[in-house]
């Protein structure tokens, strides 16, 4: 029971991570970090947005194997291209408090509104006097409220062995460049003596009813100039911020499709 309250606790506090497209890889002495993702469907309108899935995704592993070694991964950010937009007007909102703590049907039932995708980690748990093991935790991510101005997605993870829930809390905002919306998770300090992300992978979709119009949660358009019915494009750019002061960053680009 307890080896199983700690795991639960030490996976709770992480609450503040399509078709693929190239996967990127970057490295930094024994650590290697990767990072991939996409959109679907590649096909998409020109000009018009159109309702799409968006999966973004990585792994921190060591390059000699000795994963015991590896530096604590304390921050990810991601920034995604411009074209991609969130909507969530008229979309309910899930509370961190409703779905913590929850088995994964209860979560998805007492929060199937706000459903706006899945996912998964893998976190290497450190507990002194016991040899480092790993705990695999399905995501389910909820559209959140605002705070500070910011948006929020909730993504609750449940993991089967040993039974525990715990939420991932990303934090969305926009800013002017090539990649404008960008999501940020921060490892919190009650956590940081025994918890290691090793792995994690974000889909977001979702398409729903508002004002009488088909809405999506996630959209794209495909900017290829005037002529082409192809372009490619810069995807999205991650950054892993480690406890050692380590700071790697990877780029990720896509190849879409002009529809029609």
């Amino acid at each position: 029971m307890r080896r199983a309250a700690l795991i639960a606790a030490a996976l709770a506090a992480l609450c503040a991570a399509a078709v693929p497209v190239w996967a990127a890889t970057n490295g930094e002495g024994d650590l290697v970090v990767s990072f991939d993702g996409g959109i679907s469907p590649a096909k998409l309108p020109r000009k018009q947005l159109a309702p799409v899935a968006v999966r973004v995704g990585g792994d921190v592993r060591s390059a000699s194997g000795a994963a015991e070694q590896l530096p604590q991964l304390r921050r990810i950010t991601v920034a995604i291209n411009r074209q991609g937009r969130l909507f969530d007007r008229g979309l309910p909102v899930c509370r961190a408090r409703q779905i913590q703590p929850a088995r994964e049907k209860n979560a998805r039932r007492i929060c199937r509104g706000a459903l706006v995708g899945d996912g998964h980690v893998r976190v290497q748990v450190r507990i002194p006097g016991q040899p480092p093991f790993t705990v695999r935790a399905k995501l389910l991510a909820f559209n959140g409220p605002r705070r500070g101005g910011r948006k929020l997605i909730f993504a609750q993870a449940y993991a089967k062995d040993p039974p525990g829930a715990f939420i991932l809390t990303f934090t969305v905002r926009r800013r002017k460049g090539t990649f404008g919306t960008v999501l940020t998770t921060t490892l919190p300090k009650q956590t940081r003596k025994w918890a290691y992300l090793t792995h994690f992978d974000l889909r977001l979709r979702r398409t729903y009813g508002y004002r009488g119009k088909r809405r999506s949660y996630v959209s794209a358009s495909c900017a290829a100039p005037a002529g082409f019915e192809s372009a490619v494009y810069p995807f999205a750019r991650a950054t892993y911020r480690f406890a050692d002061g380590q700071r790697l960053t990877l780029s990720e680009s896509g190849v879409c499709r002009v529809a029609g």
